[in-house]
């Protein structure tokens, strides 16, 4: 956020399309810098921290072997999700964990203070990250959950795994905290 990385500092190794080599040996480049993107990020940059939302600057990359554009992100960043890794991570950790309402855990994590008459009561954000974390599409090392699993078991089961990977100086920190520094390690 506070500086956007040169193309060399963030270029590839290899194309994750085509596994085309980013440098090859005596060839040109495989992969070109091809620009930059905003990504929005919305949630709070600090376990305890107000929600806020931050633009991000990514680089693109153009494969010259298979023509697949790619964008480079920070580790925080998941793909097609407008919150960032640590703030998904935390919001299924107040709601599973910590046995937070819907309403009251999207008043911890979402910028946004004013939502409509009809979202009072729930978040939707929340109950597709419960779907994509049941699935196991949010992160590698959370292990997909039962059918039979309540969205809050699911929040707390993926939850539980993010703060399992947190240094062992925060066994004793809040769940969020624990959380918050896991996601940062997740895969």
């Amino acid at each position: 956020m506070e500086r956007t990385p040169s193309v060399e500092e963030v270029r590839p190794g290899r194309c994750p399309c085509c596994q085309a080599a980013s440098r090859p040996v005596g060839r040109p480049l495989g992969l070109w810098g091809h620009g930059l993107r905003d990504r929005q990020q919305r949630g709070p940059l600090a376990p305890q921290g107000a929600p806020i939302e931050v633009v991000i600057r990514a680089r693109r990359f153009l494969c010259r072997a298979c023509r697949a554009v790619l964008l480079v992100v920070p580790r925080g960043v998941l793909a097609g999700r407008l919150f960032s890794a640590a703030a998904i991570g935390v919001a299924l950790a107040l709601f599973g964990v910590s046995g937070l309402s819907m309403a009251a855990t999207r008043t911890r994590v979402s910028p946004w203070p004013h939502v409509g008459a009809t979202a009072a009561g729930s978040w939707l954000a929340l109950r597709r990250w419960a779907c994509a974390a049941r699935a196991g599409r949010l992160w590698a090392c959370v292990r997909p959950s039962p059918a039979r699993f309540t969205a809050r078991q699911v929040a707390e089961r993926a939850a539980r795994t993010l703060a399992a990977l947190a240094p062992l100086a925060l066994a004793e920190a809040r769940i969020e905290a624990q959380v918050f520094a896991g996601v940062g390690r997740a895969g």
